[in-house]
């Protein structure tokens, strides 16, 4: 049988048994067996399952296992979605990210595109997996400092393989709502790493919802659910990707539930000042989940800033010309009172980068959504922190399955919250059904514009293609109708080949 050359390269990079050995400085020779370490764990959970924990989470800001300097981590992968879109436009490239603007050779079996997300979200579930494979069985209703530790070990590799298995059913079948109930998902895979057969959508979807709710539970269990860091996996960032999945398979009550607990931990906002100045950046607030960055941990000019901050010096997005803008058809249906606005340029305007001294010119509709300051001043731009989930992203969700669940006053309700402190003139919406959901779409598209990728996603979800033609800035003016061109295929190199259970490839 052939192996599975993917899940061997992961496992090269990845923490094992034999790590635990060192861990507590057992002869390497010895030949644990996994009720062995399981003993261990029981006694002393924080020596063996800590630095685990740490090496998963550390992976979402961590590099991909593709050496490209436009695919370099989880953010700027789902940049590359965000070009495949209506509402982000490449407003000026030599070369790179412009064959995912113009969105060739991104879905194809051959493609390094299909690579590089089937890599990382099976390299989080690999490292999942390790974790859940040395907890233990034990008495949850014992509390003991002990227990708790375990418990939350296992909440957060519970919550990131439900994150990842997320990311892969919405890459690699087409939605759930739309049809991808009844096809093929992905591989679930175990400890072993050994090849898997693909599961049915209704299987993986089935994991994703008993992963992240087990998470949840866990989490409050152990009074875990929110936790003052913005860099670590709590309640709150467990119930933000069961918010995502629930809203993905329709269970409308069960996202509203989700969202509720998340929003009453997040209750302030960005203000005005924060929201267009900050580039993005801020770790506090209504920030669930991001990353932190540090001298050790910085991702250089192929960052997310370096791609999305156009004052950046030295970034890619920055002085080295890849700029982005919104589309102009979007930006025109932003409130002039919506402080939103304010992140893209209303005209042309010069900018002169400080060291080097060259002198540019922005235009308009450029983004500054991203343009955060210098954390001090031996720190480029394109070194920073990175929001991977706002509350600004539940509350949207939680309007969204009210609508869908039709709770059209409820919607109205949440909507308000969210849009009347970006918009001080904004008036509560009387829209019902269709034009309700219009509303709700638009200003999820403006709240989240450039962010997680979630143009693509959202556009899955909602069955809609791209259609640049009557885009006043759009250079390339796609046409793309919704289905098969937003899901990808399962990669030819790292799995087609090493996978004989696999037998169905995506069309």
């Amino acid at each position: 049988m052939k192996k599975n050359k993917l899940f061997i390269a992961i496992a090269a990079l990845s923490i094992s048994f034999s790590s635990c050995q060192k861990l507590l400085d057992l002869d390497p020779e010895s030949r644990l067996t996994q009720d062995d370490i399981q003993e261990v764990v029981k006694r002393n959970p924080d020596k063996i399952l800590e630095p685990l924990v740490t090496a998963l989470v550390s992976q979402v800001n961590d590099y991909t296992n593709i050496n490209s300097v436009d695919s370099k981590n989880y953010s700027v992968n789902n940049l590359l979605l965000s070009l495949k879109g209506n509402d982000m436009v490449l407003a000026a490239s030599a070369s790179w990210l412009k064959a995912d603007y113009e969105m060739r050779a991104y879905r194809e079996e051959a493609s390094p595109r299909v690579q590089i997300y089937w890599g990382t979200f099976y390299r989080y579930i690999y490292l999942a997996n390790q974790i859940l494979n040395v907890i233990p069985e034990i008495n949850e209703d014992d509390l003991s400092s002990a227990n708790k530790s375990i418990l939350r070990y296992k909440a957060t590799a519970l919550a990131i393989r439900s994150f990842a298995y997320t990311n892969l059913m919405w890459l690699y079948q087409d939605d759930y709502l739309m049809g991808g109930q009844n096809k093929l998902g992905v591989p679930i895979t175990d400890a072993s790493a050994a090849a898997k057969p693909r599961a049915t959508a209704q299987e993986v979807w089935d994991l994703v919802l008993n992963d992240s709710e087990t998470a949840v539970n866990l989490f409050k269990k152990i009074n875990g659910f929110y936790t003052a860091s913005r860099t670590d996996i709590d309640g709150s960032v467990a119930s933000s990707f069961l918010v995502r999945a629930a809203l993905t398979t329709g269970n409308w009550d069960k996202a509203i539930n989700a969202a509720n607990d998340v929003i009453a931990v997040y209750p302030e906002l960005f203000n005005e000042v924060e929201y267009t100045t900050s580039g993005m950046t801020l770790l506090s607030k209504e920030t669930i989940f991001g990353y932190e960055y540090t001298s050790t941990n910085g991702k250089g000019t192929s960052s997310f800033p370096g791609w999305m901050n156009p004052k950046s010096e030295g970034g890619y997005g920055g002085s080295q010309g890849h700029w982005m803008a919104i589309d102009q058809r979007l930006y025109d249906q932003i409130a002039a009172s919506d402080y939103r606005k304010k992140n893209f340029l209303s005209e042309n305007t010069g900018f002169k980068y400080p060291t080097s001294g060259a002198e540019v010119t922005f235009e308009k509709y450029y983004s500054l959504k991203f343009a955060a300051p210098k954390i001090s001043a031996a720190i480029p731009e394109y070194n920073h922190n990175e929001i991977f989930i706002r509350v600004s992203e539940i509350i949207l969700a939680k309007a969204e399955a009210q609508l869908r669940a039709n709770k059209d006053s409820d919607a109205q309700n949440t909507l308000f919250t969210l849009v009347s402190k970006r918009d001080p003139n904004y008036v509560k919406s009387n829209q019902t059904g269709a034009n309700l959901f219009d509303e709700i779409k638009l200003h999820r598209r403006i709240e989240l514009w450039g962010e997680g990728g979630h143009e693509f996603f959202d556009n899955k979800r909602w069955n809609i293609g791209v259609n640049r033609t009557s885009s006043a800035n759009h250079t390339e003016k796609l046409v793309v109708p919704a289905g098969k061109d937003f899901t990808l295929q399962i990669p030819l190199d790292t799995e087609l080949n090493f996978n004989d259970y696999i037998q169905e490839q995506n069309p």
